[in-house]
């Protein structure tokens, strides 16, 4: 059976790329972390002074860095320091997107991230698209991330081909272990915080309670964020009431 990880149909169909070269905020620092020889990928550091923790963002398709200069400020109110990265393709990143080297930059980019972190306790956070980065994280565990945050987050992958396009009632065992979710949730016994939206019509709540039911963390929890859909979860007090905590809880583990 091909590859669906490597078929370029669902790479093309999966990644909505686009450019940005605006200039950062006056309290960030730019990074470009090298995901292998040739490719560097752009990642920002938001200053907090505050922050008990460090969040670092695998952001949504069709986002980029910038899309959260302007809310650095809110995650720095929840507790939290933020660092948003880039995929490939995307904002100042080099090379181009590809659902297999998308999920295999994750580990890599917080191998080069780290001397950058501090010591504050770090938290990955995966939203939508950028799940697929966290369940990673949590699969290969690195013994540095001390939480985990999945915001509107898939965990159905043949839904999620179909949403690019590709048809499919099985896939192969390798790609099973590569793109599913599920079973790399249930290796991290990290807190979880889960977030999703009431009304998410894209990847619908029940995704979300697939990933809360598969983690096996003593420390979970599930937020169904009433009244939003897919992309507004932030707009809710809820959302930020709930990150808040979860950052609390896991910056003061130390």
């Amino acid at each position: 059976m091909p590859s669906l990880a490597d078929d370029p149909r669902f790479s093309a169909n999966a990644f909505f790329p686009r450019r940005d070269s605006s200039a950062k905020p006056p309290n960030a620092i730019d990074l470009m972390l090298a995901v292998d020889d040739e490719t560097r990928v752009h990642a920002r550091i938001h200053d907090a002074a505050s922050a008990i923790a460090t969040l670092v963002l695998f952001h949504g398709n069709g986002e980029v860095v910038a899309d959260y200069d302007a809310l650095a400020r809110s995650y720095e109110d929840a507790g939290a320091k933020l660092v948003v990265v880039d995929y490939r393709g995307y904002g100042r990143s080099e090379g181009r997107p590809n659902v297999r080297t998308t999920i295999e930059d994750a580990p890599r980019v917080i191998s080069v991230l780290g001397p950058h972190l501090g010591a504050l306790p770090v938290i990955v956070m995966g939203r939508s698209l950028g799940s697929m980065c966290a369940a990673e994280l949590m699969r290969a565990a690195p013994l540095a991330i001390a939480g985990f945050v999945l915001e509107s987050g898939f965990t159905d992958v043949l839904a999620f081909a179909r949403r690019r396009g590709i048809v499919l009632d099985t896939m192969a065992d390798d790609d099973r272990a590569l793109l599913c979710p599920l079973a790399k949730i249930a290796c991290s016994g990290a807190p979880l915080l889960v977030l999703h939206g009431e009304d998410d019509t894209l990847i619908v709540p029940d995704e979300g309670r697939a990933a809360f039911a598969a983690s096996t963390a003593i420390d979970k929890t599930l937020v169904i964020v009433p009244g939003r859909g897919h992309n507004d979860l932030s707009f809710h007090p809820v959302y930020w009431g709930a990150l808040a905590s979860f950052v609390a809880r896991v910056g003061a583990v130390r």
